[in-house]
């Protein structure tokens, strides 16, 4: 039993730093924010608050919904979200704070290409640890429970909505916002189902 569990906060410790990585290649590339992102950065042009407090905001609203939707609040993605922003920021200072963004447009391309493959794979690996997870993935699989659909769709659903509302406050949004909307949902899936076919049996009991 506690070798299961030290497995899986191995994981989900391993899962946000692959993740927080994958998010700095898609910062570095410049193709544009995520849409949570977005509709951060335009209330806060709006509004004169700070991009980073707008962001907790939004992210307490998305716990709430969430717990809406199951019935069940927790406050553990609040951890989890600080922990992925502390994180976010050690890579950084260690690296990217170091490397210019690419500018031929080839290389952007390749950028964000990584960026977006390697982070859904961190997601995929600590939303299976089964620890806690950020708001948006605790929205995402709040809505794959309730209304029993897989978890690409509530994504997709995420991201979109995310994106409107963003275009709606006068939020940044890029060509990398619209592939975060179509392909995160769909490469998060993959990842996920194969992980959970491969690892689940070494990281829970066997129901009897």
């Amino acid at each position: 039993m506690k070798k299961r569990l030290a497995i899986r906060w191995i994981l989900f410790i391993l899962g946000i730093i692959i993740l927080t990585f994958g998010a700095r290649l898609i910062l570095l590339s410049n193709l544009g924010v995520g849409g949570l992102d977005a509709i951060a950065i335009g209330l806060a042009k709006r509004f004169g608050y700070s991009i980073g407090g707008v962001i907790v905001l939004l992210e307490i609203a998305l716990i709430i919904i969430g717990g809406l939707l199951i019935r069940h609040l927790s406050i553990l993605p609040i951890g989890t979200s600080l922990l992925v922003g502390h994180l976010y920021n050690i890579w950084g200072s260690v690296l990217f704070d170091k490397v210019q963004s690419p500018t031929v447009t080839e290389h952007i391309g390749y950028t964000f290409l990584a960026g977006i493959l390697i982070a859904p794979f961190g997601a995929a690996i600590y939303i299976l640890s089964q620890i806690s997870m950020g708001p948006v993935d605790y929205l995402m699989m709040a809505i794959r429970q309730r209304f029993d659909i897989s978890m690409q769709a509530g994504r997709i659903l995420i991201e979109t909505s995310f994106v409107i509302i963003g275009l709606l406050v006068g939020g940044s949004i890029g060509i990398g916002t619209v592939c975060i909307m179509l392909f995160w949902g769909p490469i998060l899936q993959v990842y996920y189902q194969f992980l959970e076919r491969h690892l689940k049996k070494y990281l829970f009991e066997k129901k009897i």
